[in-house]
């Protein structure tokens, strides 16, 4: 196993490119290990579940406000009728 140490840029794909003079690597598999320096953040972080749970709450109301099931008389019925629409493959129903 050789290990080689380069800095180069991750491109906006994802994808980093060795050099030129590495052509004879270029196709082989390789394993990685990746030194980011500290000041970059890796993932934004995730909204706590009191956050998702506010936003979620708002999201609803903002459905209900909006009135968009309004129209559903009897939501099992329209459950119902809504998959019934759907042909199911193999089936001749």
């Amino acid at each position: 196993m050789q290990a080689i140490e380069l800095a180069t840029t991750i491109s906006a794909q994802g994808g980093i490119a060795l050099p030129a003079n590495f052509k004879a690597l270029y196709g082989r598999d390789a394993r990685m290990i990746l030194l980011i320096d500290d000041d970059v953040a890796l993932a934004p972080s995730a909204p706590d579940r009191l956050q998702r749970q506010k936003n979620l709450r708002q999201a609803l109301a903002a459905v209900a406000q909006a009135g968009t099931f309004a129209h559903i008389d009897d939501a099992g019925v329209w459950q119902r009728e809504a998959r019934a629409e759907r042909t199911q493959p193999g089936r001749g129903d």
